[in-house]
């Protein structure tokens, strides 16, 4: 199978997994997703099918769930008796704590567009979380990321529809060209990253001119990170320059600059200031 299939069939997959889920049946294990646009708070919840409500969601007795996640917004929880029935007393009395659904007490009725197949979501969730680790690695610093892990992490981030990443992978891939030899994968030594700094600060400053709203937000002086997060895109690029522009300030400080190009290092210094650096 070559990529491209591949790409579609995962595509297909990932599609039909998102689907609102009307064939789910009681006894069934199902998989309720709630991705976030930031990756890192991604959650789910893992249940078993009771009921079927009249509204179409699904009450679950859960089996597993990621910790962390306040679930009070997207849950309604419901009070059992031993035998499994529905009790009189309120299942909101009874949850104090949104972030736990582990309660013998209780099941809860969620919705069903964000149920799945337990196999696709389980994927789904599984391919987010290495793509998000090849960002943070690159993050990091770690320096056997190299541009082809990069390049293997875009094309996976479209074949499960977060490609809004990919934006800030490209800032990577020219941060990281800026400090290593692209054929041999060593580090240059600081004075030779002067010159492809400058062309990454360049396209840094391209991409905000052509962008008010990530331009406005990523200058602010107090980051609205509520309206950030509402844009995987936006939040990814906003990370991805502070990154590789607080790391091309640091280079400043270095003590081999003097065989720097002198042209290329005034100009370094004039696009960070003009950055704010």
């Amino acid at each position: 199978m070559n990529f491209f299939r591949m790409c579609l069939v995962l595509c297909l997959i990932f599609i039909s997994g998102l689907l609102p889920a009307k064939t789910f049946k009681v006894g069934e294990t199902i998989l309720v997703a709630f991705p976030a646009n930031n990756i890192k708070n991604d959650a789910y919840i893992i249940g078993i099918v009771r009921k079927i409500t009249a509204k179409g969601g699904y009450q679950i007795a859960v089996t597993d769930f990621v910790e962390g996640h306040d679930y009070g917004l997207s849950c309604e929880p419901i009070a059992i008796d031993t035998d499994g029935s529905i009790s009189s007393q309120s299942g909101w009395e009874i949850w104090q704590d949104t972030t736990n659904l582990i309660n013998k007490q209780l099941e809860f009725i969620v919705p069903a567009d964000k149920a799945m197949k337990l196999s696709s979501g389980q994927l789904m969730f599984i391919d987010r979380y290495n793509i998000y680790i090849i960002y943070s690695r690159w993050k990091s610093n770690a320096p056997i990321i190299s541009i082809g892990k990069i390049e293997s992490a875009k094309h996976a981030a479209i074949a499960v529809g977060i490609g809004a990443i990919n934006p800030a992978f490209n800032l990577a891939i020219l941060d990281r060209i800026s400090y290593y030899d692209i054929q041999t994968g060593r580090p240059f030594w600081p004075f030779q990253s002067i010159k492809p700094l400058t062309e990454m600060l360049t396209s840094i400053q391209s991409i905000l001119d052509k962008d008010k709203n990530l331009n406005s937000l990523w200058r602010a002086k107090k980051r609205n990170w509520e309206e950030i997060e509402k844009d995987m895109r936006i939040y990814f690029l906003i990370d991805a320059i502070d990154k590789a522009v607080t790391d091309a300030s640091y280079i400043l400080h270095e003590d081999d600059l003097d065989k720097a190009d002198p042209k290329y290092l005034a100009k370094l210094k004039q696009q960070l200031n003009q950055l704010g650096f």
